[in-house]
């Protein structure tokens, strides 16, 4: 599978992608601005070819997920996470609104509005990264390789 995050445009805070999986039109994914060097916390991922994979960690965010996600249905175990991003650790998918919600990590969003100062606020991200989980999570889980090609279209 191949997962491609189109970015399409950024704010001073904030940048706006498409989600496709398998060049399918599936979410928008709002995540941190880009910046030339990192600041941690406040730079989205660096454009490029990455293989996704299992974070299979109780760390105290895992945990704090699973009582939040799983409230209706369980879905949510571990995190999908973005492996071997260049100076970043602990890139996963997650749900979020805002720039403010990551630290440069990927929140699918079924809804987009930009600002009119030109920020990226999502809606809707819960049942995207519901919906996200559910596909991609039982193909990790059963070995299968899963791409997540990131493209700069907003420079």
């Amino acid at each position: 599978m191949i997962i491609k995050n189109r970015r399409f445009g950024h704010g001073v805070k904030s940048s706006g992608g498409c989600l496709l999986i398998d060049d399918k039109p599936f979410s928008f994914i709002v995540e941190d601005e880009p910046r030339i060097e990192k600041v941690k916390g406040e730079t989205r991922i660096w454009a490029g070819t990455y293989k996704l994979g299992i974070c299979k960690e109780d760390s105290p965010l895992t945990i704090k997920h699973r009582k939040t996600y799983n409230k209706d249905e369980e879905w949510f175990i571990y995190h999908i996470e973005i492996l071997n991003v260049n100076n970043f650790i602990s890139v996963y998918f997650h749900s979020g609104n805002l720039e403010s919600h990551t630290e440069g990590c990927q929140m699918p969003n079924y809804n987009l509005i930009i600002t009119p100062e030109g920020e990226f606020i999502g809606g809707n991200s819960f049942n995207a990264v519901k919906e996200f989980y559910k596909i991609v999570y039982p193909l990790l889980e059963n070995g299968e390789e899963v791409l997540y090609i990131v493209e700069n279209c907003d420079i």
